[in-house]
């Protein structure tokens, strides 16, 4: 948390240098464009893990932009998105070695089937592009850029149809099942809390292309299609956590993590749909 504090702070900080130094000789120079935007409805989390089920987002954010001529200008923002997906095994399992409240050795095993995470994500970004747009009343607009993103959340749940937990002894050659307060047990329709989840600093591609219509002299409104892709790894260099963690204290609360965290996770963020804008010159 105090990671998303920390990067939230910054990245206000730095948009609203950017921004009020805009905006401060905006008056001045009719060359310069303020809009706002609202834009979704589809923001996932691209992985390489399991059957990934996309999820819907919404961003929202303000731009400043500055016309190099009458249909080139050049522009920086600031924006909200969300991200939400859900990955699905209809079968995991795994085993480690572990050692109980008796500090006896043995194997613990977990098989779970019908397993769903729900993974959400905040993030603040900041774009920075070049637009180009023919001349007229009813303009047709291309634009393309950058984004760099900061994580102010993120969380995920999962459920379980079914899991099941045991201990292997190899050395009575006995594999255990019960009891539930040693950590072995059968349990169905499991659902976990819900717990943080921590992701790296976002880089993207941006383009958006579609129509602006002129309202008058100073304002206008823009009606396009966007996608932002990551080029980055947001989950990169993390621990390789076991899926349900065994700690040894009676009785035996068993830990659950992250898929992400129990595999090498390849992890972008990808928002694409209509966006829509209002802006004034």
């Amino acid at each position: 948390m105090k990671k998303y504090i920390r990067n939230y702070i910054t990245s206000i900080s730095i948009v609203t240098l950017l921004l009020g130094c805009g905006l401060n000789s905006y008056g001045q120079d009719k060359k310069q464009e303020l809009s706002i935007a609202v834009g979704g409805p589809f923001s996932f989390l691209k992985s390489n893990t399991g059957d990934v089920v996309p999820g819907n987002g919404i961003n929202a954010g303000i731009r400043y932009s500055y016309y190099l001529s009458e249909g080139l200008s050049i522009g920086i923002g600031a924006e909200y998105q969300t991200y939400k997906s859900d990955a699905k095994y209809q079968f995991i399992g795994g085993q480690y070695n572990a050692v109980d409240a008796e500090n006896e050795a043995f194997q613990f095993r977990y098989k779970a089937t019908g397993l769903r995470e729900t993974q959400k994500l905040g993030y603040v970004n900041i774009p920075i592009g070049i637009q180009f747009e023919t001349p007229g009343t009813t303009k047709l607009y291309l634009a393309a850029g950058a984004k760099i993103g900061f994580a102010t959340s993120g969380t995920y749940e999962t459920t379980m149809q079914n899991l099941t937990t045991s201990g292997y002894y190899p050395q009575y050659n006995v594999e255990l099942f019960n009891p539930a307060f040693a950590g072995f047990e059968n349990v169905n329709n499991l659902k976990t809390s819900k717990q943080d989840l921590n992701t790296d600093v976002s880089y993207s591609a941006t383009f958006e292309t579609g129509l602006k219509q002129n309202l008058g002299d100073r304002s206008a409104i823009y009606i396009g299609i966007y996608l932002d892709y990551g080029l980055n790894n947001i989950y990169k260099d993390k621990e390789n956590k076991n899926l349900v963690q065994y700690a040894p204290e009676l009785p035996v609360q068993l830990q659950y993590n992250s898929i992400l965290d129990s595999s090498d996770s390849n992890i972008r963020l990808v928002s694409y749909g209509l966006k829509l804008r209002y802006a004034i010159r």
